[in-house]
């Protein structure tokens, strides 16, 4: 049993930022532990001494009367945590979720393209007493997606920097299929993604794939969730829609009316937008880097290389599929390997890290 509320031990959890993720582990510590929350959130660059200070202020309360320290990713936000973990003897913990992890200063992607924020993560990521990353790709691994001579073939923070010792245990996130899933007909030639535009991400994020296949694909309709209004284009093509954020209850519906999600990012983590696509039966059509092969497996398709004509021969191939079978195979497969159970040894992360594993507290 667990322990009443008021006998629950404490912990405290820093995120840079409050999203789908980053809320529900905070519910699933919630059921076992008193969490205090920091949300790190500089409004400029310049802000982020100022909000370092506060978090400090915020730390120097909490972390002494605490069992253990939860941060979402490593950065500016994971240095402090992780030298008041030391100081006081509390463990810390980072869950690493990609940016965190790689360099590429081709496009200015990666936590380590930038200073100072590249040597505080890595202090971070040596300070603290165990990694979480969400994928083995965090750890180390190869980038030959694409093959711009600045950015490091080897990516992962041990393939960058291999004297980071840290204990890891690679825990993936976990989806709801009840929440995703496709109660209605599906709509031929439709594709959708969903990314938060800015100019960077037109690139790495391959809106700029998408905008070309749509130009040579004029019969299919391609949906972009995410746009914002600062974003300017040079030019969208006709059957290209451009959406603003969705409200994360109504994406099912977005979803399960697609036959194809687009996950043509030169870099992800693990994301979880193709994971709830895949739940809502769209078949993935997605890059060849980081988790997304482990995630599509066979039930879609690959880009290897970032290339028009390789994407173009690969749609073509996509589109005369059996695609409701493999709908239905995409759904299975996440409901299969990324269970919302697979969070629960998250928990038990943090609890054996905080000594209270069999719900007493050390």
């Amino acid at each position: 049993m667990h322990a009443g509320k008021g006998n629950r031990p404490k912990l405290v959890y820093c995120t840079p930022v409050m999203v789908s993720f980053a809320r529900n582990d905070i519910a699933l510590l919630e059921g076992r532990f008193r969490v205090a929350v920091h949300h790190f959130r500089p409004r400029r660059k310049w802000h982020t001494p100022f909000v370092l200070l506060r978090q400090l202020l915020f730390l120097l309360r909490r972390v002494p009367g605490s069992a253990v320290v939860v941060c979402q990713f490593a950065g500016y936000h994971s240095w402090l945590p992780c030298i008041l973990g030391r100081l006081f003897r509390k463990p810390v913990l980072l869950v690493l979720g990609g940016t965190d992890c790689v360099k590429f200063p081709s496009i200015g992607y990666g936590n380590f393209s930038r200073w100072p924020l590249g040597p505080v993560t890595r202090w971070s990521l040596a300070l603290a007493d165990h990694l979480a990353p969400v994928d083995e790709c965090l750890v180390d691994g190869l980038h030959e997606y694409t093959a711009d001579p600045r950015d490091p073939v080897r990516q992962g923070y041990r393939g960058l920097y291999p004297q980071i010792g840290t204990p890891y245990t690679v825990i993936a996130y976990g989806y709801d299929p009840q929440r995703f899933r496709c109660d209605v007909a599906k709509e031929p030639f439709t594709f959708i993604t969903a990314a938060q535009m800015n100019k960077p991400n037109f690139h790495r994020k391959g809106i700029d794939l998408i905008f070309a296949m749509a130009d040579r694909f004029p019969h299919c309709r391609f949906t972009i969730l995410g746009n914002t209004p600062s974003m300017v284009y040079d030019r969208v093509p006709p059957n290209v829609a451009l959406h603003g954020f969705i409200p994360y209850e109504e994406l099912p519906a977005f979803y399960a009316r697609h036959r194809f999600y687009l996950q043509l990012s030169m870099w992800e983590g693990f994301p979880s937008a193709p994971c709830e696509a895949m739940l809502c039966e769209c078949v993935p059509i997605a890059s060849s880097v980081a988790a997304l092969p482990r995630i599509v497996g066979d039930t879609g398709f690959i880009l290897r290389k970032k290339d028009e004509d390789a994407l173009e021969a690969l749609i073509h191939e996509a589109l005369g599929a059996d695609l409701d079978a493999l709908g239905r195979k995409a759904r299975q497969r996440i409901m299969e390997h990324f269970p919302p159970t697979e969070r629960l040894k998250f928990l038990r992360l943090v609890e054996r890290m905080a000594g209270v594993e069999g719900g007493t507290a050390g």
